[in-house]
């Protein structure tokens, strides 16, 4: 890399500025590992653990590898729009869903990263705690009630001090976190095949699963649809620091489409050897005393690791949603992320979580996708995406269709799924919900803004083209 481009334009990197050319510093595997490096910790761990409790082995490979890839399939393409503008995601969703409507979408994913991030840093604190039950430590250090919220709390301090420091910095640290739990995830999934066998493994049933087949597979199946719908509010902070959009789409399913299933089906096959979907209580189990406390290491810095790249993404996208903050204050959202670290009670409701989620954004992907492909067909404004009293203030600031497709898709997924109260209609047992709320979001948003909501700036991405893409953000 050239020393012209081994650093990012300040205003880009702590602003919302758009990334030219100078500032696109990542290729394609810095990308895939820092999309694998948020991937393959907790959070697919987690998944993964929670179908291993409600399907075989061999149910849960299907849940999973379609679960998880269909959705990125259908979301994918969206991080063509964030490369070639070199914008980042709550820029570039105020075409779709107006200047407002962008803001308070924002404060969604807000509460989805805080989630996140407590959820990798409860699970290291845990894996700190259970190292060191072999020493002499007094009790306040080893006991799950004390300690695990204690080392998640200094964690988060760590996190906090990297991701301070900006993307340059992340970059540096993904290159020890990453590499480290994808050798631990790897050695853990060839010692179960190879110390269990793949017969044996086939064999073994789940610990707890529901009276109904089929309801066992969908709920899987939906966790898994959840997890992928999930990294919608993260395509867009990396890819638009990415050189090229082929690199941008192609890292993008390589990581979240392909490269995390190991950390899912890890967590799924572990389960159901092991008994329990907790991660911290597999490494001593599968291999043994020393190689499960190296196990341990591994899986705290890589829970670290992921919870540096959601806190970038978190603070990233508030100072385009609120330019004028600075990049303390906008660190200082993170904070609500401690609270969550006191207790057990939501790193427990981990599978409650992730199905709201698949709710929320298989929503909000039918309505970016059918915004950007099919309603403007990638015909977008670079200078109305900034003037806030642009072609996208729609009404008040937000877009009706957008609205619109949220109450339809609200209907569709409610109607098929009760993520809260763990509730299914029968028609779920045979289509799950978050894939039919994508589609019937899509759907709706295009009608909508073609021919009910049918604003000029729909009616002429139709009729002309904009200037060439480069030159747009040449000029930036």
């Amino acid at each position: 890399m050239g020393k012209e481009n081994s650093s990012i334009s300040k205003d880009v990197a702590f602003g919302f500025l758009p990334a030219a050319k100078k500032d696109r510093v990542f290729g394609m595997w810095d990308l895939i590992l820092i999309q694998v490096g948020i991937g393959i910790s907790c959070i697919c761990i987690l998944t993964g653990a929670y179908t291993g409790l409600m399907v075989d082995a061999g149910e849960g490979l299907g849940a999973i590898l379609f679960g998880e890839a269909f959705p990125i399939l259908l979301i994918v393409p969206i991080t063509i729009y964030f490369a070639r503008y070199g914008i980042d995601t709550f820029i570039g969703f105020r075409s779709s869903f107006g200047y407002l409507g962008a803001k308070i979408f924002y404060f969604v994913f807000a509460i989805l990263t805080i989630g996140y991030t407590a959820v990798a840093l409860y699970m290291a604190g845990e894996a700190i705690v259970k190292l060191l039950s072999f020493t002499s430590l007094p009790a306040f250090l080893t006991s799950a009630s004390t300690g695990v919220p204690l080392f998640a709390i200094l964690l988060f301090i760590i996190a906090f001090a990297v991701t301070f420091k900006g993307p340059l910095a992340i970059r540096k640290f993904n290159w020890i976190g990453v590499p480290a739990i994808a050798i631990l995830l790897v050695g853990l999934l060839i010692l179960i095949v190879t110390g269990q066998g793949l017969e044996k493994i086939l064999a073994l049933t789940p610990a707890e699963p529901y009276e109904d087949f089929s309801r066992s597979f969908m709920t899987a199946l939906e966790l898994n649809v959840g997890l992928g719908f999930s990294w919608l509010p993260y395509l867009g902070q990396y890819s638009r620091l990415v050189k090229s959009e082929k690199a941008a789409y192609k890292a993008t399913f390589f990581s979240y489409g392909i490269l995390v299933n190991i950390a899912v089906v890890l967590g799924a096959l572990t389960t159901l050897v092991v008994g329990t979907q907790n991660p911290t209580e597999w490494m001593i189990a599968i291999a043994g005393t020393w190689f499960g406390l190296i196990g341990l290491i591994l899986l705290t810095l890589g829970n670290l690791t992921a919870a540096i790249f959601l806190m970038y993404s978190q603070v990233i996208s508030l100072k385009t949603v609120f330019p004028k903050s600075s990049w303390l204050v906008a660190m200082l959202t993170t904070i609500p992320s401690v609270f969550l670290l006191l207790s057990s009670t939501f790193y427990n409701a981990f599978n409650s979580f992730i199905t709201v989620i698949a709710y929320i954004m298989s929503i909000a992907g039918g309505i970016v996708i059918a915004d950007f492909f099919f309603v403007k067909k990638q015909k977008i404004s670079l200078y109305d995406l900034y003037n806030t009293n642009g072609k996208y203030k729609y009404w008040h600031g937000i877009n009706p269709s957008a609205i619109t497709s949220i109450i339809i898709g609200t209907v569709v997924y409610w109607g098929l799924y009760n993520p809260l109260l763990d509730k299914a209609s029968g028609l779920f047992e045979y289509i799950s919900a978050g894939i039919p709320a994508y589609f019937a979001s899509l759907i709706t948003y295009y009608i909508s803004a073609r021919y009910i909501f049918a604003y000029s700036v729909d009616k002429e991405a139709s009729k002309k083209a904009t200037e060439p893409i480069q030159e747009q953000v040449d000029l930036v």
